[in-house]
């Protein structure tokens, strides 16, 4: 799309004119600097257009080559999966499933859904900013700062995702189901895209988080899914695994709460202790998994989640040549404790 000549605004550089544009990058003069930046995913972070017939166009644009990329890389990684384990007996593989750990994200939350599934509640911005500075929230890239700070409105922050631009990880999770890496905050590897490993399709992604004010050990499962596409990553591109199969479930803030991770898992050093560390996932055995997908089939059961539940289950034990009997009683650091869960 032609924007050539248009006005757009930076929330650090203020309102420029795009002077130069070619098929991937723009050049925008501002007052005191001129900036290059990609194109269009620039509209998704850090540009907005005056325009805001062309502003949502060109976020669609972006939607669309965001989609076919990822969808290029799927396909090759699928490719390289299926060269790598063809000659490899299924009942020897083991899958790595992987954990998330999650910023507190009450956007869209309700009596059937923990969150994660809009713009967080002012509330919950101050508290990620102002009480726990999580990374990315205190960024000045990121829109929730500007607008705790008032650089822009509530309506700008909020159509800003609902257009397609990004916010943050946490607050588009269970609308695309899909869990991202993350990229390097700190240190000499700032900005450095983070990588999967080993993850493949039907490992199992368990998505938590911590409530606000409560200890690590009160760390919660809010979310699982199937994976059904995932991207190691490389030098330029964070690692990520999505599914669009129906093999997701969403936790409700009550189950949420009768389903703590560290029940589930230990560290291999200082077993009683639930330490995480900076690290944004981890990863967990297949028994591990069964233990966890079993218990949601419990709490599932006399909900319209129910047949799912037990479905995902049967299947997930069937792809990991399982059984809940074989998994046994989970013995993670609240078992070790003895901490009554």
């Amino acid at each position: 799309m032609d924007i050539l000549n248009q006005q757009v605004s930076h929330k650090k550089f203020g309102v420029g004119t795009v002077v130069e544009q070619t098929e991937d990058a723009i050049f925008v003069k501002f007052a005191n600097v001129d900036k290059q930046f990609q194109y269009p995913s620039t509209f998704q972070k850090f540009l907005a257009l005056n325009d805001k017939i062309l502003q949502e166009e060109v976020l669609k644009e972006a939607k669309q080559k965001e989609q076919e990329k990822e969808q290029q890389k799927a396909e090759i990684r699928r490719d390289i999966l299926l060269n790598r384990t063809s000659e490899i007996p299924q009942d020897s593989q083991d899958r790595p499933n992987v954990v998330f750990k999650c910023n507190y994200c009450d956007g869209g939350k309700s009596d059937t859904l923990m969150g994660f599934h809009g713009v967080c509640s002012d509330s919950i911005i101050q508290y990620n900013i102002k009480v726990e500075k999580r990374t990315w929230c205190s960024s000045p890239d990121c829109a929730c700062l500007a607008y705790l700070q008032g650089e822009i409105s509530r309506y700008a922050l909020e159509s800003q995702m609902d257009y397609g631009g990004f916010v943050c990880y946490e607050s588009q999770m269970l609308r695309e189901w899909k869990a991202m890496a993350g990229v390097v905050q700190k240190g000499e590897r700032k900005g450095a895209a983070m990588r999967l490993a080993q993850v493949q399709a039907n490992s199992l992604c368990i998505l938590t988080t911590r409530e606000p004010y409560t200890e690590e050990e009160e760390r919660l499962i809010f979310a699982v899914f199937l994976v059904d596409r995932a991207y190691d990553g490389d030098s330029l591109d964070e690692g990520f695994v999505s599914t669009q199969s129906r093999f997701k479930l969403a936790l409700s803030p009550q189950e949420a709460k009768k389903m703590p991770f560290w029940k589930y898992h230990a560290n291999k050093s200082k077993v009683e202790k639930a330490f995480w560390g900076s690290g944004l996932h981890r990863y967990i055995t297949n028994t591990e998994a069964v233990q966890i997908l079993s218990d949601i089939a419990a709490l599932k059961k006399g909900t319209e989640d129910e047949a799912l539940a037990q479905e995902f289950l049967d299947v997930f034990c069937k792809v990991v040549n399982t059984s809940v009997e074989e998994a046994g009683r989970p013995e993670g650091v609240l078992m070790k404790r003895n901490v009554r869960v």
